[in-house]
């Protein structure tokens, strides 16, 4: 008997992001009748276990030890519990919070018909501050959790998400995703007079609870349309919990027209708790380094070559074709098995972007990924694409096996924010000065290390390849055993 969680995509046109589904299974049944009483009990047990909430399931991992004392992590705790409470509260006193709209009124869709005559895209960016002001009562205020890498935002966030009751209609999404879903559907409604509007309603009419992992902002487009989107969204009694590596007042920090971007700042600091939650320990540090996975020594490409076959398993080795959203296609050189093959030039130096790469990691479940150089001010925009890239393909826990110039943290050594150019650190002419992208390196070493880890195997291997997880469990007690024997 087994009991678990699913978070899967929705396919287009039959809902909006992802949708949290639990399920639960039996084998060994022998009648309807039993397995039904299987089913209640079951359902029971699950419904007791939501009921406790993220502060709950902290404290039992730390009795367990599968996780230890942190004091920044159970205020962090602390807070999600706070979020916990107040819905599940909320939702027990049979209360809306704020009203939502079913539509347009006749004087909104008068000016909708001007709307459509300025064209769709001008509609986006005007917010509607009469949302704002038909808010009837305060709903469920949100949670805004910053930190550096590895202080374990996304585990929380997993954690509460996975704490909710079922039927609250909770989405647990990576910010990529999200924003890919969200220019989607502008696509999609963009003949209407108002397709943020109708984006908005969708959401909210699947959601009332959103986590968002990972919220960073680099892309005008997406600047300048969050404000009205999420105006609406909380409007319609939307709570929103997020993770980011920076404080608001840092997002989109020397962005072009950054000032469309800021009434969303200062918004999202009314709507959420802001909550800093910097933690001393670098957990992804602590992980076991695997080798063979990242190459870079002067036979690197040979080495890469070398594994890229192995793992190929005598598979044929062809090109491949893969559909990317919005009719557009990927072209891959070099796929055999599970794997495929690519250069940094191919995945990098084009004009490729987070659905691209999303599309990749949905169809193979292993990179090897060649010639990652150090990133200089040539590279600056090939570095932007190089941190999407390692985002997408650890949120969907791909194994990647790559050859690079040196290190994570010496691919990224020019790269420096305005206050270390400022200071004098920004050395030499190759020195990339941009904050946003020295504030997001930090995050991709950190990946790029945690990836070569046999724990992020293991997770690799529970989602695509089931089979490997004894291998791995055996490898690493053998590891073990080596050194311990050298003592």
């Amino acid at each position: 008997m087994m009991i678990g969680c699913i978070v899967r995509r929705r396919p287009t046109g039959q809902g909006f992001l992802l949708r949290q589904e639990r399920y639960w299974a039996s084998q060994g049944a022998s009648s309807a009748t039993e397995l039904a009483g299987l089913a209640v009990h079951i359902y029971a047990e699950e419904e007791k276990r939501s009921e406790r909430g993220p502060m709950a399931a902290y404290e039992e991992l730390i009795t367990t030890g599968q996780l230890r004392q942190d004091a920044r992590q159970q205020a962090t705790v602390a807070a999600l519990q706070r979020v916990y409470t107040d819905l599940v509260s909320q939702r027990a006193a049979g209360k809306s919070g704020r009203t939502t709209s079913s539509g347009l009124t006749l004087v909104e869709a008068r000016r909708g018909e001007n709307k459509a005559e300025m064209g769709w895209w001008k509609s986006i960016f005007s917010s509607n501050d009469s949302a704002a002001q038909k808010r009837q009562q305060e709903a469920v205020k949100g949670l805004y959790m910053y930190g550096g890498v590895g202080c374990g935002k996304t585990m929380l966030m997993d954690m509460f998400a996975t704490s909710v009751p079922r039927d609250m209609n909770m989405e647990r999404i990576h910010f990529h995703d999200f924003m890919l879903e969200v220019h989607e559907l502008l696509q999609e409604h963009r003949e209407t007079a108002d397709p943020l509007s109708l984006v908005a309603k969708d959401i909210a009419s699947k959601s009332k609870l959103l986590c968002l992992d990972e919220l960073f902002v680099n892309d005008i487009a997406d600047a300048t349309i969050l404000h009205r989107l999420f105006d609406q969204l909380w409007s319609k009694n939307v709570t929103l919990v997020a993770t980011s590596n920076r404080h608001p007042d840092a997002l989109y920090e020397g962005g072009l027209q950054r000032q469309l971007f800021l009434p969303f700042i200062d918004t999202l600091k009314k709507e959420c708790v802001i909550h800093d939650m910097d933690s001393e320990r670098d957990y992804r540090k602590l992980a076991h380094h695997a080798s063979g996975l990242y190459f870079i020594s002067d036979q690197r490409e040979s080495e890469l070559e070398s594994r890229f076959i192995e793992l190929a398993n005598k598979n044929p080795i062809e090109p491949m074709v893969i559909e990317v959203e919005m009719g557009r296609r990927l072209n891959i050189g070099r796929v055999g098995g599970c794997i495929a093959y690519a250069t940094f030039a191919e995945l990098c130096d084009q004009p490729l972007g987070a659905a691209d790469y999303m599309a990749l990691s949905h169809a193979k479940h292993t990179l090897a990924l060649s010639g990652v150089p150090i990133f200089d001010a040539k590279s600056k925009t090939s570095a932007y694409r190089f941190v999407t890239l390692i985002d997408i393909l650890y949120e969907n826990k791909v194994r990647l096996l790559c050859s690079a110039e040196g290190s994570p943290e010496e691919i990224f050594a020019h790269v420096q924010t305005y206050s270390e150019s400022k200071s004098g650190t920004a050395d030499d002419e190759d020195s990339v000065v941009d904050d946003n992208l020295g504030f997001v390196k930090d995050r991709t070493i950190s990946r790029l290390i945690e990836m070569q880890s046999n724990e992020y195997l293991v997770a690799h291997a529970s989602r695509h390849a089931p089979e490997l997880i004894l291998a791995l469990k055996e490898e690493k007690e053998a590891r073990s055993r080596a050194r311990y024997a050298k003592r």
